[in-house]
C-alpha cells in the first residue's frame, strides 16, 4: 500500500467518524480530505513503512 493510499484512508475514516469540522472548509469534502492527506503525508515522509508478519 502506498503512503498516499494510507493517508487517504485515514482522512476518509476521520471524515466518516465525524471527527473533522467540515464547516471550516465550507462543507467542501474534497478540500478537507486533501488537507488531512497532506498533513498525514508531511508527518510520515521521514519514516519507512513496512508491512509483513513477524514470526
Amino acid at each position: 500500500m502506498k503512503r498516499e493510499d494510507i493517508a487517504k484512508r485515514i482522512a476518509e475514516e476521520l471524515l466518516n467518524d465525524n471527527v473533522l469540522d467540515e464547516q471550516n472548509f465550507n462543507y467542501d469534502t474534497d478540500a478537507i480530505l486533501q488537507h488531512v492527506q497532506d498533513t498525514v503525508l508531511s508527518h510520515i515522509k521521514d519514516y519507512s513503512l513496512l508491512a509483513g508478519t513477524i514470526f
